[in-house]
Order: structure tokens, then sequence, then C-alpha cells
């Protein structure tokens, strides 16, 4: 009597595809677990953050932020809308932040977008000296185009990224060129004519640009302190109606404009004597007022 022997044989490929199945579920897991643990570092409560072990990148000092629920109330009436759940993110990730670079003062900027992925924008005010050896056509950190400093990321539940501070070579090529960004900051910039830079130089020029001719108030509600040379709010400043405001009269561009150079003054060449000098910046001013 023969025995029948039923073989069985298996299909690499339905394994192969059980495998992976299994792993994507894996992986998938594994985000969902990362996502979850930073969701809740960035929920947690300024307070707490104080108390972490790694006091060194604490910088206990005052900051001054505004309230992001009530300017993305003003955003929204504007038809600009991140969402509830961003608007929330946003908000602690920004005083996050403040308390972690220990700037004086933070605002949200803004949403830069890209072709891959976008950038959140924050802009504020940070004490901090510039890097040794940085050129000196660069302006000042506090001062010019540096006067704000920009922190990026592409995920509120990500670290911010500090830019580094704008040249005028970066402002004045930012102007010739048209580029779409990846939201990759060491991302090549291929143009014509060639960026000195990196994306991240790109969207530092950029910024500067934007906030140097779109920063505007009251006409008179600042002033230049006489003492210090710092802007300052006029003491006895009357707000304008509503109608006065509807013209452009009434307002007045904060930022100090840049210049053909790429800075917000000029410096004359240290060859040239007093007398030269100023002839240099009169015939400049005239040029470039």
């Amino acid at each position: 009597m023969v025995k029948r022997t039923h073989l069985s044989f298996k299909d690499p490929k339905r394994d192969f595809e059980v495998n992976a199945q299994a792993g994507a579920r894996s992986s998938a897991e594994c985000d969902r677990q990362h996502w979850i643990e930073k969701s809740r570092n960035l929920l947690n409560e300024i307070n707490d953050l104080a108390c972490q072990a790694d006091k060194t990148l604490i910088k206990q000092k005052e900051f001054a932020m505004p309230n992001f629920a009530e300017e993305a109330e003003m955003l929204e009436w504007a038809g600009i809308c991140f969402g509830e759940e961003d608007t929330y993110r946003l908000s602690k990730s920004i005083k996050r932040l403040a308390i972690m670079s220990g700037a004086e003062r933070m605002r949200f900027a803004g949403k830069m977008l890209g072709t891959c992925k976008d950038y959140w924008v924050v802009s504020g005010v940070l004490v901090e000296p510039q890097e040794n050896g940085q050129d000196a056509s660069i302006e000042k950190r506090g001062s010019g185009a540096n006067q704000l400093v920009f922190w990026v990321t592409d995920n509120l539940l990500n670290d911010w990224i500090q830019l580094p501070d704008v040249k005028p070579s970066h402002i004045e090529a930012a102007r010739q060129i048209k580029h779409l960004l990846t939201g990759d900051l060491n991302a090549e910039v291929n143009s014509n004519p060639s960026f000195p830079g990196k994306e991240r130089h790109f969207l530092r020029a950029q910024l500067a640009r934007i906030f140097a001719a779109s920063t505007i108030a009251p006409k008179g509600l600042f002033e230049i302190d006489e003492e210090t040379n710092l802007m300052k709010f006029t003491e006895e400043f009357a707000m304008p109606g509503t109608e006065e405001l509807k013209s452009l009269e009434a307002w007045s561009n904060v930022s100090q404009s840049l210049l053909k150079n790429g800075r917000t003054v000029y410096v004359a060449p240290e060859s040239l004597d007093d007398e030269a000098k100023e002839a240099w910046m009169s015939e400049m001013t005239e040029k470039d007022p």
C-alpha cells in the first residue's frame, strides 16, 4: 500500500509580506510611543522644566512674550488659522524656548512654507555676544539687520534651531534671486546668480528683509531715547481714531530700512580722512537715503 504524503511549500513572498507588515506595525508603534513621549515633555508645566537635572541650559531670568491665544484669535479674524492643536502646541513650545534660550523678549513670527517641510518661526531679543571671529561687516547683535534673533523648527515637538546672524552679502544676494525653501536648513541654494550660503542663511536674509519692510506702528508711538539711543514708548502718546488710522500717513516703519549694501547704516572706509569720510557718507546717503 502506497501512503500519500501531503507536502507543504512555504511561499517566500507571503512570508516576506507578513514580516514586512509586522515590522511596519512595530515601527508605527515605536513612532507612536515617541510622539506621546515628546508631547508629554512639551505639555509639562514650566515650573517642572525648571526642576530638570540639567539646569546649565536654563537661564534663570524674566522674559516678556505676548499671549499667543489672543494673537491666534486675531490671526483667525484675518483668515489665518493653524488649528486648535497646533496653536496650543505652539504656545507651549514658545514658552519652553523662551526659558531654555534666555531671551528677553519672544513672539511668534510666522510660518514659512517649504516644498518638503515648513518652518515655524519665532523672533526675539537675545542679549548674547556674537561668535568669535565674526565678519566685521555684520551688524552687531541687537542692532540694524540683527536687531532680532530668529529660531525655527519644522516640528513643534522638536527643538528649535537658532538661525545665524545675517550678513550684508546674504541680503544683497537674496534680493536678486527667487528660491523655494525645502525645509532643510543645510540644503544648497541653487540659483543664478549663486547664493553664498546654505538655506539657513537664505531664510535668515529673507526674514530680515520681511521684518524691516513690514513691521509698522502708529506714527509717534515710539521715540528714540537721547541717553541710551534706544527706541522707547512715547509717554504722552494719544492713539489716533479709526478713521485716522485708515490713512497710510498715520503709520511708520518700526525697523530701520535695509540699504542697498545689506546694512541699515553706511560705514566709511578706514583709509579716508575725516573730511573725505564726511564727503563719502554724504554721497552714499544721497544715492540711497
